[in-house]
């Protein structure tokens, strides 16, 4: 059962707004100082400062991930999650749309944890495979 919590419902509002906007410092309003980020890749930034330093430099990179305003939440609780799609850079140099979900966990207002997943790409000659 979904359990809707307009408190959550803003602090969302306002990291997405942030984040597609490159708002550091409105993202960082939104994050505890404990906040761990957990990548598709593997990597988990800890701590606040440690976060906003990657994102700053995530958002710097023009081959980085591209995301769009097109999302969409479920809240459990203090557990949220969100769907989206995302433009990732492929290993053939061309940015392919992959489906992304991240897991959220919410402590006192703000966000302590972003687990991110994406759908993995990879290419075998001209094919394309999911992994």
């Amino acid at each position: 059962m979904t359990k809707t919590n307009d408190g959550h419902e803003a602090l969302f509002k306002t990291f997405v707004s942030a984040f597609l906007n490159k708002d550091l410092a409105q993202v960082a309003q939104c994050l505890a100082p404990q906040f761990e980020w957990r990548l598709p890749s593997g990597e988990t930034y800890t701590g606040k400062e440690n976060a906003l330093a990657f994102m700053a430099k995530r958002f710097a990179d023009p081959y980085g991930p591209e995301f769009s305003g097109s999302s969409s939440f479920s809240f459990h609780g203090d557990t949220v999650i969100q769907t989206y799609c995302v433009q990732a850079m492929g290993a053939n140099g061309r940015r392919q749309s992959v489906a992304g979900l991240d897991v959220y966990k919410v402590e006192e207002g703000l966000i302590v944890r972003k687990d991110a997943y994406w759908k993995q790409l990879t290419y075998s000659g001209s094919g394309m495979t999911l992994r």
